[in-house]
């Protein structure tokens, strides 16, 4: 009975801590030298051939990194393009969209299905 309860409490617990820490797949940036931000959203998502970004004129480079940081692909933006990752195994995938200069604007995660 005491490790029954003991389980469900932990449980409760790690249920709480994933809850709080909730992963968006909408981020929103100001521009530098003013008020005005900018929402990026990388879909669809989960991804099975290919993702998206909402059109942005920030964004100049789009990289894939696997978990451990190898990149597996590098695409140039291009206002509404459909990058493909049918050739990548199913995961968990971090996007990365990068600027002028190479500044990163965004890291967000892809599930590919």
């Amino acid at each position: 009975m005491k490790q029954a309860l003991l389980s469900f409490i932990l449980l409760f617990f790690i249920q709480i801590g994933f809850s709080q820490s909730s992963f968006s797949d909408r981020l929103s940036i100001k521009r530098p030298g003013g008020t005005e931000s900018v929402e990026l959203r990388v879909f669809p998502n989960p991804a099975t051939i290919y993702f998206s970004l909402n059109d942005n004129e920030s964004v100049q480079k789009i990289h894939v990194y696997n978990l451990i940081g190898r990149e597996m692909k590098s695409f140039l933006y291009e206002k509404s393009q459909k990058y493909s990752v049918e050739d990548l195994p199913k995961g968990i995938y971090l996007i990365q969209m990068r600027g002028k200069d190479e500044k990163i604007i965004a890291t967000q995660r892809l599930s590919k299905r």
